[in-house]
């Protein structure tokens, strides 16, 4: 019997969702080797451009490390705040709206983050960048699950993350090479040597925001659209459609609020770790911005290998192992990175790393989405990414301090001597781990061969 799966690539609509994905994470990409550089260069703590050879002294690098932190967490609380609400005005009133109003917001606050002139002006456009994301992932994430259908959940969102994984892969490496260029070629003096990227990353995204505008449907058309597909459920049992449910299973209760917990836990992780990384790699591995793109983008690239092929394992062999496998695994191999000392070990540290997190989560989200009933996606979506988001925004305060307070540390216990900084890497591992035994526990399996079989839920054909 040939198969009524619907082919994702030949799919117009999942694949502008995804283009807008992979542009944000390119032009994010682009930016990040030399975000924190930026922010100590607008402050006077960098007075050349850094290469190698140069070294950022590790006493300013922890000097500046809680404003690092706070910056990080003023985008995560914004976003925070707003997920939620985002995510349930696009149930109500559509979802292409919020997101092309998104996208251009990002274009804008681009361009206002390379005009920056101090960390102040830089804290207010991080904040009001949260705010532009909120309207965008959560948003999108529930467009995409409106078009891919149930039988297709986990591939889309692998194909998603692929893209996103591809702007991710590319943006650094090229960020490293712009700012190669300005400084050796252009000679342009610190800080505009770091501004260049903002500019550009800005002219990426401006593509994705038109396409989006002209090409991409509407998944949803308010209540007026969902009670029409409920009577049409009722009436054509041939082709039948989702009933919009209004109250959730007990079962699926339980298993909502523990991915809640394990997202505040997971983002608390998350947070702690992304300052921990940048500080870690300034101040103890190098300062050669060029090189440290592409490190995260070599390491990104063996990453979006698996993101794909673990979707499709999921959608037939079932989500949780895969989930919960990958995310020990990745949590586990961040806390050694504070043993690396070269570029190589940090390297070959991050890509198992990434490797395991680009197979555990297509399988996580599409849990969510096999639990969360279609007619409360985009309220529930923006409801956990609203716990990360809060762990997230906890996470780069914490981690700030706990990089100023422990990172010119050293600690004896008898023959055994150790720095500091690994006190903050361990506890980021620590909870991430924590995070994934919660799945464990308290989330079922949610795609035996059983609910393929009794729970079809259609793609909505709107190519």
């Amino acid at each position: 019997m040939k198969s009524s799966r619907p082919s994702l690539y030949r799919n117009l609509k999942v694949v502008i969702i995804a283009f807008d994905a992979m542009t944000i994470m390119l032009g994010f990409g682009i930016v990040s080797p030399s975000l924190s550089y930026y922010l100590i260069a607008l402050e006077g703590g960098i007075t050349q451009p850094p290469g190698p050879g140069y070294i950022v002294p590790p006493e300013i690098v922890a000097s500046f490390s809680v404003i690092f932190g706070i910056m990080m967490a003023a985008f995560m609380a914004t976003r925070t705040l707003l997920a939620r609400f985002w995510g349930g005005m696009s149930d109500k009133h559509g979802r292409k709206r919020i997101l092309v109003i998104g996208l251009f917001g990002y274009v804008l606050l681009l361009v206002l983050f390379g005009l920056a002139q101090n960390w102040v002006h830089l804290l207010i456009v991080r904040a009001l960048q949260g705010m532009v994301s909120a309207m965008v992932w959560p948003v999108a994430e529930a467009a995409l699950m409106d078009i891919v259908g149930k039988e297709c959940r986990g591939e889309g969102l692998g194909v998603y993350m692929t893209f996103s994984n591809v702007g991710f892969i590319i943006g650094p490496g090229l960020g490293g090479l712009l700012y190669n260029l300005c400084r050796d070629l252009l000679l342009l003096p610190v800080p505009d040597v770091f501004r260049v990227p903002y500019f550009i990353a800005a002219l990426i995204v401006l593509p994705a925001a038109v396409l989006t505008m002209f090409i991409l449907d509407e998944t949803v058309h308010g209540s007026e659209w969902s009670e029409s597909r409920a009577k049409q459920n009722e009436e054509d049992t041939s082709d039948p459609l989702p009933e919009v449910e209004s109250v959730i299973p007990s079962d699926k209760q339980r298993m909502i609020h523990a991915l809640y917990i394990m997202s505040l836990v997971n983002g608390i992780a998350m947070g702690i770790g992304f300052p921990l990384f940048q500080l870690f790699l300034m101040s103890k591995i190098t300062t050669d911005i060029g090189m440290i793109g592409l490190l995260i983008s070599g390491a990104g690239a063996v990453g979006m290998m698996f993101s794909i092929p673990a979707g499709r394992y999921s959608d037939k062999h079932g989500r949780k192992r895969i989930a919960v496998g990958g995310a020990i695994v990745s949590r586990a191999t961040f806390g050694m990175l504070p043993f690396t000392t070269t570029l190589a070990q940090t390297g070959g540290v991050w890509i198992v790393q990434n490797a395991a997190i680009s197979s555990s989560q297509p399988a996580l989200r599409a849990i969510q989405a096999d639990i969360i009933p279609w007619s409360l996606r985009g309220k529930l979506f923006g409801t956990i990414q609203a716990f990360f988001n809060a762990g997230a925004t906890i996470g780069p305060l914490l981690g700030g301090f706990l990089y100023a307070a422990f990172s010119l540390m050293v600690f004896s216990f008898g023959p055994i001597t150790f720095e500091g900084i690994i006190i903050p890497f361990w506890l980021a591992s620590f909870l991430g781990i924590i995070g994934a035994l919660l799945l464990q526990k308290y989330v079922s399996e949610t795609l035996p061969t059983r609910v393929i079989i009794e729970e079809k839920e259609e793609a909505i054909d709107i190519t």
